[in-house]
């Protein structure tokens, strides 16, 4: 297979994953149980992928504990993503791009990578931070929307800067680490991250409508493949500096689409804020076409 196949799936299979994040965000109000049901499944078909590549064995109990410690802090980027999802999902996407910023940073610093910047992403990145002022300052609000933005500017940030390292640990360790064994250990961790979210939030019970139980299935069926089709897109030397911007255009510009029209986020916005996503579609598209 070639890496371009791969990364045609992990698009499609992606952009299913944001629009049922938005559905079960906006149809469950207690986050963390969502993100517990979601980890649930996902550790569940790791076992049964683990399972299936029955020639494999775990025969390194660190390296093990070393993925599922970074699937564990990942837990915490997909529950500020549940949490900006409900306040506004088309303006989130919007910055996921920011996300491979933060990948190339660490590649430049680790891996030496320093072609990856130049002055036209700079440019995207100084557009990108306009566009988030311009949603964090917009006037003649109420003092719910301002709260709300707040929140939303909070916990966008925490799940770009998560994801954004996350996503350069998946490209460092598809070196080396067989897929079954690193989302065994990713979504363990990541389960296991789940339980400290429920006290968070101090969920005494995990009962959801029976109706939602399929939704999260198909999140979590979904949250797996994007990441298998994402490892093996880099296992098949698909190049960071293409992979990341090419899924990049995809995954922000559909949802945002999406956003506006099914969700009817775009009666929301004031003309400061439609502003601000023209600051941002700019920045983005001259970040990703880099």
């Amino acid at each position: 297979m070639y890496w371009e196949i791969a990364l045609g799936l992990l698009i499609v299979i992606q952009t299913i994953s944001i629009v049922l994040t938005k559905i079960n965000a906006n149809n469950l109000p207690e986050k963390a149980v969502g993100v517990f049901y979601q980890y649930l499944f996902c550790f569940g078909l790791a076992i049964l992928f683990f399972l299936a590549k029955n020639e494999t064995k775990i025969n390194s109990v660190v390296l093990l504990t070393a993925i599922g410690a970074i699937g564990f802090v990942n837990a915490f980027g997909t529950y500020s993503q549940w949490k900006a999802f409900d306040i506004n999902m088309s303006k989130t996407v919007l910055f996921f791009p920011l996300m491979d910023i933060v990948s190339i940073g660490l590649a430049i610093f680790f891996l030496g990578e320093i072609n990856l910047w130049n002055a036209q992403m700079t440019l995207g990145i100084i557009l990108c931070f306009l566009a988030i002022w311009l949603f964090r300052s917009s006037k003649n609000i109420s003092r719910r929307k301002e709260i709300l933005n707040r929140k939303w500017l909070f916990f966008t940030l925490s799940a770009i800067v998560i994801f954004g390292i996350a996503a350069f640990l998946v490209k460092v360790s598809s070196f080396t680490v067989p897929s079954e064994i690193f989302l065994l250990g990713w979504y363990g961790g990541a389960l296991l991250a789940s339980v400290p979210l429920l006290a968070l939030e101090k969920q005494r019970s995990i009962k959801v409508p029976k109706r939602l139980l399929f939704s999260l299935f198909l999140l979590a069926a979904t949250t797996v493949g994007a990441l298998f089709a994402l490892y093996l897109t880099f296992q098949l030397k698909g190049p960071i500096s293409l992979v990341l911007p090419l899924r990049g255009v995809f995954i922000t510009i559909i949802p945002v689409v999406i956003g506006w029209t099914i969700f009817k986020e775009r009666k929301e916005l004031s003309k400061k804020e439609i502003l601000a996503f023209l600051c941002g579609i700019i920045g983005v598209l001259l970040i990703l076409l880099r």
